[in-house]
């Protein structure tokens, strides 16, 4: 592999400036060019003010025009960012899991039953549990709101509509800013909400995630909405509030369970200095209860256990990759990189989110003021701890504390600069959708152009190639999370499969009744559907690759892995390997399918031969055919690595029964002293 290349702290910080990438930042330069050009115009603020029929301190009539103008806008902006640069579907690494945990949700199903073999049914992202159950790993908070888009019938609407409830969020927080409302701080309220609106709507970040089916868009949303409904319970010491805020913040809990704790701890001060605090408590408890609740019954659904998450199982016992040390210099480099990333995202221009710290400096600094800041360097402390370590996964997403920062922005801005305010706004909003033309246009359009361009699946393909039933198989995991329908079978419509490459998949179309099988072709250029069948093997010969059925299911005492090998004697050139937690032993499990037994009986002998992988360094291993996880062992091998070098080696075969109902079957991988790895087995 060719060694690292040591990040370039310019590029790092200073980030990439161009002409616009793409007719998106060309229009936003354009429109730059004229907010601009209206600023330096004696008078223009105020003629642009009174064009867009945006004036007059306390009219009701006309805020709320305005404020659904701007929240229509911000809609159709993220609708416009996932043709632009999604091109139609999710395309985050994590938004295919939570697309299928939202279709599961539809169903009303927390987790899910799959046929066997499992191994053709799971995916990244993905947690089995015996014997057959099949969860995803997130929190079930995101994938109800996206369950009731699959209800409508347009799961990718639910990003929008959120996009539109940020802009009344960020507009009620930021005229919490400016304090108890009268006739001083009327005008400095109204003018900082309109100008943290305005940067919402042109924060090309938000528009980010609220195209994508992730998870912080809503979360952005339910912090400010929890935020703003303390900050006005305390000031008007009304208890009631406080359901709002425990609504918001249970949601949260149920999504983000760590974003949850800086938002969570300034809510409990702010409740404490309220009028009846206990009347709040009883409020804000029972309205957050619904979303712990799920949390719980979703993490009991996906582990056997309430307080255990399904994402600290997988990320505790599956290894994806192997990835570089985050210390020392080259740790240094990337986190100052993604503070510059994030100071971007704030107004697509790093300089402007630099205002936020007039808010604070400002001599009639408001407790709102304080809190929101309070809220935003809590979870910068929480995401700096989840790169540290400490939490798995990432604790926190740098984009959900946006909302708080353009109330900041705006408040800051309008206490400062009371007098040339118009003027002020309108350079501001000019300067950001100038930012994002020549800066933030590129890193977004890098984004529209990676991995293979669109999402790994394309419904409308499928249905152009006339495949209404039978099965699909797919090669990749996003495009099988994305089609995949926990429930549905060959014979009532589409079957997502992952194709495995191995006699997985013929026993999958041997289990199906051999319906119609095609492949789904994943590309940069397009997408296409080509027939499948499985390849002439003999009945009485079946391979089954071991990092088929990654990830594991029940590990226990270390971790597993898919290793790529270059020694040829590794089928597939993979094996799956088995890594021990300090000096104890570790475990896993691995479905031994079986396939069909022949009609003159319901069991019959077959001989299973296991290979394993030597990896040159002292281990010892071990390897057990059983029919549940505490039964009986019916065929046992085991072995010892002596640390001379990497091979493969075939253990002894071994007679077993197999096929009484159910007929399942389980391999039970034991890795002491160091790490073991398993190629293939066969059944003869």
């Amino acid at each position: 592999m060719a060694a690292l290349t040591p990040p370039d702290p310019s590029a790092s910080w200073f980030g990439a400036w161009s002409r616009p990438a793409d007719h998106p930042g060309e229009i936003a330069l354009a429109l730059a060019a004229v907010l601009l050009g209206m600023a330096a115009l004696p008078g223009g603020p105020r003629q642009l003010i009174s064009f867009l029929g945006f004036s007059g301190i306390g009219d009701g009539k006309r805020t709320r025009r305005f404020l659904v103008m701007t929240g229509l806008a911000a809609a159709f902006l993220s609708i416009a960012y996932v043709d632009a640069y999604l091109h139609g579907g999710p395309r985050a690494l994590d938004a295919p899991t939570y697309w299928l945990q939202g279709r599961a949700l539809s169903h009303g199903a927390l987790s899910w039953t799959v046929p066997s073999p499992v191994a053709s049914y799971r995916a990244r992202g993905l947690l089995a549990a015996f014997p057959d159950r099949v969860s995803g790993i997130f929190p079930p908070g995101y994938p109800l709101l996206l369950a009731a888009g699959f209800l409508i019938g347009a799961p990718m609407l639910i990003g929008p509509l959120l996009a539109g409830g940020i802009v009344v969020a960020t507009w009620l927080l930021a005229r919490e800013l400016a304090g108890p409302p009268g006739e001083t701080r009327a005008a400095s309220a109204e003018r900082a909400a309109g100008l943290a609106v305005g940067l919402s709507v042109v924060c090309a970040a938000l528009r980010q995630e609220t195209a994508d089916t992730l998870p912080h868009g809503a979360a952005a949303l339910a912090i400010a909405v929890a935020l703003t409904s303390a900050l006005r319970a305390q000031r008007t010491r009304d208890p009631k509030l406080f359901a709002t805020t425990g609504l918001a913040l249970g949601w949260l809990l149920s999504a983000r369970p760590m974003a949850a704790l800086a938002i969570g701890g300034v809510a409990v001060a702010l409740w404490l200095r309220s009028g009846r605090p206990w009347l709040g408590a009883m409020c804000w408890v029972a309205a957050a209860a619904s979303g712990g609740a799920l949390l719980l019954a979703a993490n009991h659904a996906a582990t056997g256990h309430a307080f255990v998450s399904a994402a600290a199982v997988y990320a505790k016992s599956a290894v994806e990759t192997a990835v570089p040390s985050s210390g020392g210099s080259h740790g240094l480099v990337s986190a100052f990189a993604e503070v510059r990333r994030h100071l971007m995202d704030v107004a697509n221009f790093e300089p402007l989110a630099i205002a936020a710290l007039l808010a604070l400096s400002n001599e009639r600094r408001t407790l709102a003021v304080t809190c929101t800041a309070l809220v935003v360097a809590g979870q910068l402390a929480v995401h700096a701890w989840g790169l540290h370590g400490a939490v798995a996964p990432p604790a926190a997403n740098l984009s959900e504390i946006l909302p708080l920062e353009h109330a900041l922005i705006g408040y800051g801005l309008a206490a400062t600069f009371p007098r040339a305010f118009e003027r002020v706004a309108t350079a501001t909003l000019g300067l950001a959708l100038g930012g994002f033309a020549v800066h933030a246009s590129r890193a977004h359009a890098e984004t529209g152009q990676s991995d293979i361009g669109r999402p790994h699946f394309d419904a409308d393909v499928v249905q152009d190639a006339g495949v209404s039933t039978g099965l699909l198989f797919f090669e990749d995991d996003p495009g099988f999370e994305l089609a995949a329908i926990p429930g549905l079978d060959a014979s009532r419509g589409v079957q997502a499969v992952r194709l495995r490459g191995d006699d997985h998949d013929r026993l999958v179309y041997e289990m199906a009744g051999r319906p119609a099988a095609h492949r789904y072709v994943a590309g940069a250029r397009g997408s296409s559907i080509a027939s499948w069948s499985p390849s002439g093997s003999s009945a009485s010969f079946w391979r089954f690759e071991a990092e088929s059925d990654w990830p594991p299911m029940a590990v226990s005492g270390g971790s597993a892995s898919r290793l790529q090998v270059d020694t040829s004697c590794a089928s597939a050139a993979s094996v799956l390997t088995l890594s021990p937690a300090g000096a104890g032993e570790a475990s896993l499990m691995l479905e031994l399918p079986v396939p069909l037994a022949a009609a003159a009986g319901p069991t019959r002998i077959w001989t299973v031969t296991p290979r394993i992988y030597e990896m040159g360094q002292a281990a010892e291993g071990s390897l057990d055919v059983v029919l549940a996880p505490a039964g009986p062992s019916l065929a046992h091998w085991s072995w010892g690595d002596d640390g001379r070098g990497r091979s493969c080696r075939d253990l002894a075969p071994a007679a077993v029964e197999l096929g009484r109902a159910p007929a399942r079957a389980w391999l039970v991988v034991t890795a002491r002293r160091g790490e073991v790895a398993v190629d293939r087995t066969l059944l003869r």
